[in-house]
């Protein structure tokens, strides 16, 4: 037998039937009758508020059995992750790191460093000192945002940054000591 996610549309659910927070409750219980390997949260990440979607995510992973894996699907930002892991939430998937990453930044732990702003064509430090990954271990914020503007090699490198600090930032809030 094939094993399937059980996969809960939050938002696009809840308007459908009046925007009442007992849809999304239904849903769940009627999801985990089934008994399933794993739960996805989706609908999500849709330009509504943080506040909205911190709320969806709460109301879902509460009723969710806490020993099988709760998924929100298409959620990236730092921020939203370290919340919704700590709403109960354990995986997600994101385009944020190399799309971000494509258009030249980086992800720091003070935000976003923009690479193709001429301040960085002589900044010789790495992207971040604290970094361990192998892209601020070799090459200054100079070389990359002589990269960034002419050769898709940069957007390479800031992906390959970029998923190393989201790796630090999960390990971190998972386990709070892993090496990447």
């Amino acid at each position: 037998m094939h094993e399937r996610y059980a996969f809960m549309q939050s938002m696009q659910f809840d308007k459908l039937l009046c925007n009442s927070c007992n849809s999304r409750d239904i849903c769940v219980r009627g999801l985990v009758e089934r008994n399933l390997p794993g739960y996805a949260i989706g609908g999500l990440a849709g330009g509504e508020d943080k506040d909205s979607f911190w709320r969806v995510v709460a109301q879902c992973t509460a009723g969710l059995p806490e020993d099988k894996p709760r998924y929100v699907m298409g959620v990236g930002y730092p921020l939203d992750i370290v919340v919704c892991s700590a709403l109960g939430a354990d995986m997600y998937d994101c385009v944020y790191p190399t799309r971000t990453a494509r258009f030249g930044s980086a992800l720091v732990p003070e935000g976003v460093l923009k690479l193709k702003q001429n301040a960085m064509a002589t900044d010789e430090r790495p992207i971040d000192p604290s970094c361990p990954c192998m892209v601020c271990k070799n090459y200054t914020r100079a070389y990359l945002h002589c990269l960034v503007t002419k050769d898709p090699m940069g957007s390479q490198l800031l992906s390959y940054h970029n998923l190393s600090f989201m790796a630090r930032v999960s390990c971190h809030f998972f386990w709070l000591s892993c090496s990447f």
